[in-house]
């Protein structure tokens, strides 16, 4: 979860307000009680923390019609209910996520899930506090994910979403082409073939899977997708830690031995890490990808877009 900054108090009689405590009626100590607001950042759209006075209502609310990135060009309450529909089906699946609670398109396009007390895998990364742990705590996340939610699988949206990335990333045309062509030799070579596909969290980056005491939990699944590779979440988490590494150590190689276990840790068996490494590559290089169109320093944004090409290249 990203900071939190106090913006107001709801008191009874306005009408958000009313709402929230009805979803939780005859379970409030006080049904009266003011509910105090925060906002939290980063995020892509308006993210607020409301929280009772007893605490015993707090929810995070996500406004799908009020956008702070980039991406403008959507249905707002389509996303709401996508969201919505992913996090059910993640939770019949027994994944720990934040819980979704409801929605109500009059509000913003609101999206309410219980509010998750947990500190990011990127903190833990940052000072490598039982690092190891805690990515096998995630690996069993998201291979729970992946395997209780099989699917038909869709290798050209892989492609066209990886052409995406490329497309926001801007790259001068020899680059592009530079690229194109090694997307061509991965989608020849059939090291993403596979029969089935499943559902993916898509957005896997460190910031979304907070520790608690009961262990972790996946928030945000805003971007999840069915019918995908399972690797797709692998290579985003990875891509991710080592740039991470390389900001807080100046050193992207200390993180190999980590990515290592997490890949083993997720795999289980020899023959899998086997075939889990021929199609990591692809979607590490997606990963730096993601990063590299973000607003990022101009060395920052070189590094990324060489190891992603160093990637495609490395197999």
């Amino acid at each position: 979860m990203g900071s939190e900054r106090y913006v107001a108090t709801l008191t009874p009689g306005d009408l958000f307000r009313d709402w929230l405590v009805s979803l939780y009626d005859g379970r409030l100590r006080d049904p009266a009680c003011r509910v105090k607001v925060s906002l939290i950042r980063p995020a892509s759209h308006t993210v607020c923390r409301y929280t009772s006075e007893e605490g015993d209502l707090d929810v995070v609310v996500k406004f799908f019609a009020e956008p702070t990135g980039r991406n403008r060009e959507y249905d707002p309450a389509r996303a709401m209910k996508r969201e919505y529909r992913m996090l059910k089906m993640a939770q019949k699946a027994q994944v720990p996520v934040a819980g979704p609670v409801a929605v109500n398109r009059t509000f913003n396009c609101a999206l309410v899930t219980t509010y998750v007390p947990g500190t990011p895998l990127g903190t833990h990364i940052k000072n490598r506090s039982s690092l190891s742990s805690r990515l096998s705590a995630v690996a069993g996340v998201m291979r729970r994910l992946h395997a209780r939610s099989s699917s038909s699988y869709e290798k050209t949206r892989e492609f066209s979403t990886f052409h995406d990335v490329l497309d926001q990333v801007g790259l001068p045309d020899d680059d592009r082409d530079r690229f194109n062509r090694l997307l061509g030799e991965w989608w020849r070579s059939g090291d993403l073939d596979r029969r089935r596909g499943c559902m993916i969290h898509r957005d896997a980056t460190p910031a979304n899977y907070l520790f608690t005491e009961d262990g972790v939990t996946a928030i945000d699944f805003e971007s999840a997708w069915t019918r995908a590779h399972p690797v797709h979440d692998l290579g985003i988490l990875c891509a991710e830690m080592k740039n991470l590494f390389r900001k807080r150590y100046g050193d992207p190689g200390a993180a190999e031995p980590y990515v290592g276990h997490f890949l083993r840790e997720y795999a289980g068996s020899t023959d899998e890490f086997e075939a889990i490494t021929t199609a990591f590559p692809f979607f590490m290089a997606e990963g730096y990808l993601r990063t590299a169109r973000l607003k990022v320093d101009d060395g920052d944004r070189r590094w990324l877009i060489r190891e992603a090409e160093r990637c495609l290249k490395r197999r």
